[in-house]
């Protein structure tokens, strides 16, 4: 398999693990994915968070979403452990 140049350059493949953050808001729930620094999404319902981000990956990359490998949500106490801050 060829390489792109943005996987040279360190960007994550489809098929790797992303790990995504979900921040409540006013009747939203906001979602970024620390792969994927400019990547954003919503949804308005908790058990969608984990589709709508694969949804967002597979956007990012266009390739379908069965070819997004793992989506891990992160507990919003867990977060800032798992960023170091």
């Amino acid at each position: 398999m060829t390489s792109t140049s943005t996987q040279e350059a360190g960007t994550p493949d489809p098929g790797g693990i992303f790990h995504v953050r979900a921040e409540p808001g006013d009747g939203w729930w906001g979602l970024t994915i620390d792969e994927l620094a400019t990547v954003f999404a919503q949804t308005r319902r908790q058990e969608d968070i984990e589709a709508e981000a694969r949804s967002a990956i597979a956007f990012w990359f266009d390739v379908d979403e069965s070819q997004v490998g793992q989506v891990i949500v992160l507990p919003a106490q867990a977060r800032s452990k798992a960023v170091g801050l």
